[in-house]
């Protein structure tokens, strides 16, 4: 019997290898046929396509199942859309589609800038939106025409910024936090902590979210001609019709959408529409000679390769940072390097790793890193060392500071009946034990080690960036600052966008600077069969995720630093 169960075992091993082989066979060939598939051509008086629906990442840094799940449209597709179709003569214009828009302020300010620039080789932009928010309004008064239609709405009724307070209920479950923070400014352990804000969170957020609005309403009466008084009577509207809209200057004319279509209809009558994510697939020629690596990270800083956590959301592997820092400082025909960072920190050691080899690329060629949404924390700790650091104006970054701590579960065991017992050795052997609360002495050790890297930490900062260490701690301690507040505290070199960022990086790398010059874009894609040896259920995870939220939009007019 023994023996007929171990054939069966061996049969059943052989049969589901088989199956895995020939599904494999059946992907590869179904991938391969797509890839060779011909490229959706663009058609003369085309328009470029930028639909702003969901999430819109920086870049596509994670592998995903082919044919099965795709990553959310990028700021890279809408910026080199642009940059391309500007000079494309089968592109007559752009069209903005706005739908409930989940993007952080930083990629909207850059991306205004991107259309703002297209605009100069004298082609159309349009907007259109069956409702705007504060976003969404934002980033479409870059745009020569806003449109809505005769039942659409602008809702401008303010921004919120806050979290959820978990206390009560860790005390109702007999939940106990251990945390230790530096500084009082590192809210992100409050939510665990506290029952409210604090005294210096609410004043941090709100210095944050003066800025946002300030930024917000300056923009919106300089693109829309309107005068401050003017301004102030439309926001405190909170919501409006398509028709006041229209009368108070926030929009421009009341279209149905398909009305606007007929200005790129085709001979059938269909819209002749290119979306930016396909059109930046196509096969384009990007100028010659030496190259500008772009290394594009974002998420939650962890060890380890690129990769999708359910809770996370996409986490920002060290190891395959350091990689691709290392083959473009490796490759001669790269003259420097521009590092994309749209992370809100994580490990600390992950994060110094990175930061080395920033250091270490810059012994061949310049690094110049380029703020996106958020860089804060070990965002800012992996930027700090680059030879220039440019952030957006409403980028969020500093936070300079650390944080550790645990859950003591004991009370919640106990309702189950459930206890512990355990024999040790050594000087502090329950230090991370989740069924035991710091002792005094325990937590003195905790806080010596924060003590000792954050010491480091400003103190490095303080000589690579040319600042007394005691003003690099006038602005640690866990803050967090805007891009244009960075600047005045010697945080950052200069406040711009990606183009910038490469014009500075052509510079140091003593390019020629008349041009575009040719990119090189990191990660690279993966092939079919370098997929397929990714781990798989961080693949179908990340593909449910994205199946779910897809059915769920974001709130409008609400901004949270839960984001960042």
């Amino acid at each position: 019997m023994a023996l007929l169960r171990f054939l069966r075992l061996v049969a059943a091993v052989i049969v589901a290898q088989c199956i895995l082989f020939f599904v494999g066979l059946f992907f590869l060939a179904a991938t391969a046929a797509f890839i060779t598939a011909d490229a959706p051509e663009v058609e003369t008086s085309s328009a470029l396509w930028l639909h702003l629906s969901g999430e819109v990442i920086e870049y596509p840094t994670l592998p995903v199942l082919p044919l099965i799940d795709q990553e959310p449209l990028s700021q890279h597709a809408l910026l080199e859309g642009l940059r391309r179709a500007a000079a494309d003569t089968r592109i007559d214009g752009v069209l903005l589609e706005v739908d409930e828009v989940d993007m952080g302020w930083g990629k909207a300010s850059e991306l205004r800038g991107a259309l703002q620039r297209f605009r100069e080789s004298g082609k159309p932009v349009w907007a259109y939106a069956s409702a705007y928010d504060e976003l969404g309004l934002y980033i479409a008064t870059a745009c020569d025409s806003i449109f809505l239609p005769p039942q659409g709405s602008v809702v401008v009724n303010g921004f919120t910024a806050g979290s959820m307070y978990f206390r009560d209920l860790f005390d109702r479950y007999g939940i106990r936090p251990n945390f230790h923070r530096i500084g009082a400014y590192k809210d992100a352990i409050e939510p665990y902590t506290r029952r409210k804000m604090s005294d210096a969170s609410r004043r941090q957020t709100e210095t944050l979210l003066d800025a946002i609005w300030t930024e917000f309403r300056t923009t919106l009466a300089e693109a829309r001609k309107l005068e401050s008084e003017q301004v102030d009577a439309a926001l405190s509207r909170g919501m409006m019709g398509a028709e006041e809209a229209v009368a108070r200057g926030l929009v421009d004319a009341v279209r149905y959408r398909q009305d606007l279509m007929l200005r790129y209809a085709g001979s059938d009558g269909a819209p002749r529409l290119v979306a930016a994510e396909d059109y930046v697939t196509m096969r384009h020629q990007d100028g010659t000679g030496p190259a500008i690596a772009v290394v594009h990270t974002r998420g939650v800083i962890t060890g380890g390769k690129h990769a999708y956590d359910p809770v996370f959301g996409a986490r920002l592997g060290s190891s395959a940072v350091v990689r691709d820092l290392r083959e473009a400082a490796d490759d001669e025909d790269i003259a420097a390097i521009v590092l994309r960072i749209d992370s809100p920190g994580g490990e600390v050691v992950a994060s110094d790793i990175i930061a080395h080899a920033v250091e270490a690329a810059m012994v061949s060629k310049p690094v110049v890193v380029s703020m996106v949404d958020v860089a804060a924390s070990g965002g800012y700790m992996m930027a700090y060392r680059a030879s220039r650091i440019v952030a957006l104006p409403t980028t969020i970054t500093g936070s300079i500071g650390i944080f550790s701590g645990k859950f003591n579960l004991s009370g919640l065991a106990n309702r189950f009946g459930i206890t512990t017992d355990v024999v040790t050795r050594g000087s502090a052997p329950l230090l991370f034990s989740a069924f035991h609360d710091w002792t005094a002495p325990e937590e003195s050790l905790i806080a010596r080690s924060h003590w000792d890297s954050y010491r480091r930490w400003i103190a490095d900062i303080a000589t690579r960036r040319s600042i007394a260490v005691a003003e690099v701690d006038s602005v640690a301690r866990g803050r967090v600052w805007t891009g244009q507040q960075a600047l005045t505290h010697k945080l950052v070199d200069e406040v711009g966008d990606l183009r910038r960022a490469i014009a500075i990086a052509r510079e140091l790398g003593e390019l020629e600077p008349d041009g575009d010059p040719r990119l090189v874009h990191y990660p690279k894609p993966m092939s079919f069969l370098e997929v397929l040896r990714e781990d798989r259920l961080s693949l179908f995870a990340a593909a449910f995720d994205r199946g779910v939220r897809s059915l769920w939009r974001p709130t409008s007019g609400a901004w949270s630093l839960l984001s960042y």
